[in-house]
């Protein structure tokens, strides 16, 4: 049996039984109030005494700079409160990202530090990772949807799941065959325009996705699957090479 029969077997069989659709049960309990901590919580700074918002930078009065705490909101941090951003924070314009991701770097570029206390150079560079994560995570609709997920307390893809739709699952087995047979870039051209495909169709459902109220975050959970095949796909299509089989995750 080749390959693709046996992938059309596997995902009329899941279809028979019932296998394979997602799961969506969250680990409430490992992201419980996320997005309350993010604004309501207050620092003082340890050089003036001054209380500013957990996401600050630097102190309203001295301008020092702040310690962030690993659940800082990227969004707030950023300077992009998330209850600007159209459709629950999914709807983000990415020159405005990136200009506020410059913005804030610029507070904590080692020359701007030079002549601070080796403590505040140490708080700079963990400004920066903070900052430098939060741009990358929000710039990709799939880091991005997942995010916003968690923010609410909901593991984005539980682990071990896999595509509900047998069909879709077909599909993306059948790019994937066809990508590791490629021979040419020609070949490779058409399985990218199928896969963009596959990327806008799915990008256009979470767009209507987060315009619900209240979010359906099952609907996006199973939206945000599909998105993570197409995107593997597209990763594998970026790195492919002549004679080698490209490593194309789930």
């Amino acid at each position: 049996m080749t390959f693709l029969r046996w992938t059309r077997a596997l995902a009329w069989t899941q279809q028979k039984k019932g296998v394979g659709h997602v799961n969506m049960v969250s680990s409430m309990a490992k992201r419980v109030g996320l997005a309350a901590r993010a604004y309501t919580t207050q620092k003082s700074c340890a050089q003036c005494g001054t209380s500013n918002p957990t996401a600050s930078l630097q102190s309203n009065k001295c301008q020092t700079l702040q310690s962030l705490p690993s659940s800082v909101d990227y969004y707030e941090v950023l300077g992009i409160p998330w209850d600007t951003v159209p459709k629950q924070g999914w709807q983000l314009d990415l020159g405005t990202l990136k200009s506020q991701w410059r913005r804030t770097m610029a507070l904590t570029h080692p020359d701007r530090l030079v002549n601070k206390p080796v403590s505040e150079q140490e708080m700079g560079a963990n400004q920066s990772t903070i900052l430098n994560k939060a741009y990358e995570t929000l710039r990709q609709p799939l880091s991005r949807v997942l995010y916003l997920l968690e923010r609410q307390g909901i593991d984005g893809i539980p682990e071990g799941t896999s595509m509900a739709d047998p069909s879709l699952l077909m599909e993306v087995m059948e790019l994937q065959e066809a990508l590791a047979e490629a021979e040419d870039e020609a070949t490779v051209q058409q399985v990218q325009e199928a896969n963009q495909a596959h990327m806008q169709n799915v990008l256009a459902a979470l767009d209507q996705a987060f315009t619900d109220t209240p979010l359906d975050t099952q609907r996006v959970q199973a939206l945000a699957m599909q998105l993570r095949y197409w995107t593997n796909i597209e990763k594998a299509i970026r790195e492919w090479q002549p004679g080698q089989r490209p490593d194309m995750q789930h």
